[in-house]
């Protein structure tokens, strides 16, 4: 049996072996091999959960986009997956699904709906295949979105939704001039020479939250039945809605985290508790956020799923990768390639790097060991930071138990900055 096995990880391209901590066993990653078969093994092990967090230690790595799409592939094909949440605004993913599963021109649509921090080669080609399989498969897979930093799309559901209801068709209008307005304001923080009008900005999005609620009671009232992206539409405006809300009240004790994970678990409960992947960064997919004391989206998932829910990040040291000087995401930033500085000495990504694998997988849940230090780790995020002056907000407080924080570890030693299209 052990000769078997032996055998099917060399096709595959994978060999466990020990790595420098003779108590460390990990899965070392041929990147030189197919990703999809690379991938297999990761797929079938994580595979039994009902929600995986695919998170990524950049917001512009070629290859952590690659590995994710590449187990994505195996857990929708083998292991029943069926849902895929992108850290993107929920209404802006549902017109994207529709485009996937069109024959509209995919370039367009991802530069129409698409955070530009998705706006790469690498998940052109994982919608394509989206968009392939769909067409060839009964068990369609949806694209969603766990996050609501732009609303007006959301809105446009409703708006479709209740065409022919003269009541509510009236509200939908009201709201969905609230909801750009509140779009464009956080468009326009990556304008230098425009300053926000905050109280304004609170004002607008408490009127629209309360008009949000108002319309979800009349709803309720009347026994109005909605579709089932209206329902999550509809959640994800309250959500968009509901920071500016709380500011009204002097209360700023918001968690973009914990709304993130409302998202995902609404959407995995209307869909009949379909298996959901996650794609977003590791600092969300965590069981805790790195630099504050919130737990995380991912905490938030464990306390609804709990060994159900699997967190994966993924890790590099050297290379280059993407990034944007402007301040606020959104589907038109210019991201350019920079170099990814050598990490701190005592730092998670220095550490795996003496590793005898330079590529490997981990399974902190399984008989592995785990990796004992007192180590701080760099979440690079959408924008350029100076890594020296900007240090304390790359590099997280000193972390010595990494299961505290993921199931897994991804590590690749040089990565390479994504392909953004052009």
């Amino acid at each position: 049996m052990k000769k078997i096995f032996l055998a099917l990880s060399l096709i595959t391209g994978l060999v466990y072996v020990e790595a420098q901590d003779n108590a460390i066993k990990t899965t070392e990653l041929n990147l030189g091999k197919d990703y999809l078969k690379i991938a297999a093994p990761i797929a079938k092990e994580i595979g039994n959960n009902t929600i995986i967090g695919l998170g990524e230690g950049t917001h512009g790595t070629k290859e952590f986009n690659e590995i994710r799409a590449a187990i994505s592939k195996n857990l929708i094909t083998k292991q029943h997956f069926s849902i895929i949440s992108f850290e993107s605004p929920y209404g802006d993913m549902f017109y994207l699904n529709k485009a996937v599963n069109s024959d509209a021109d995919l370039k367009t649509a991802m530069k129409q709906y698409l955070l530009s921090i998705w706006q790469t080669k690498e998940i052109e080609e994982f919608l394509l295949w989206v968009r392939h399989y769909n067409k060839k498969n009964k068990n369609q897979i949806l694209l969603a979105g766990a996050d609501f930093n732009f609303v007006s799309n959301s809105v446009r559901i409703l708006e479709n939704e209740f065409k022919d209801n003269s009541t509510l068709k009236v509200q939908i209008v009201d709201l969905l001039a609230k909801a750009k307005y509140q779009d464009d304001m956080w468009s326009k923080r990556n304008d230098k020479n425009f300053r926000v009008d905050m109280p304004a900005v609170i004002k607008n999005g408490t009127q629209a939250y309360e008009l949000a609620r108002n319309i979800e009671e009349t709803l309720n009232k009347d026994n109005i039945s909605i579709s089932t992206e209206a329902k999550l539409a509809l959640q994800n405006i309250k959500l968009g809605f509901k920071v500016m809300y709380e500011a009204s009240k002097q209360n700023y004790d918001i968690s973009r985290d914990q709304m993130m994970a409302e998202m995902v678990i609404k959407t995995h409960q209307l869909y009949d508790n379909k298996k959901v992947i996650i794609i977003a960064h590791n600092g969300h997919i965590a069981f805790t956020f790195p630099f504050s004391d919130d737990i995380g989206m991912g905490g938030y998932l464990k306390k609804q799923f709990g060994e159900k829910y699997y967190s994966l990040a993924t890790l590099t040291a050297s290379g280059t990768y993407s990034a944007t000087l402007d301040n606020t995401d959104t589907n038109d930033n210019k991201y350019q390639t920079y170099p990814l500085p050598a990490p701190l000495k005592d730092s998670w990504q220095n550490y795996f790097s003496e590793f005898k694998n330079e590529n490997f997988y981990l399974n902190l849940r399984g008989n592995n060991g785990n990796p004992k230090g007192n180590f701080s780790l760099a979440l690079w995020g959408y924008f350029y930071m100076d890594p020296v002056k900007f240090e304390k907000n790359i590099y997280t407080r000193k972390i010595n138990n990494l299961s505290n924080y993921f199931d897994g570890i991804i590590f690749l030693k040089k990565t390479n900055a994504s392909g953004h299209l052009n």
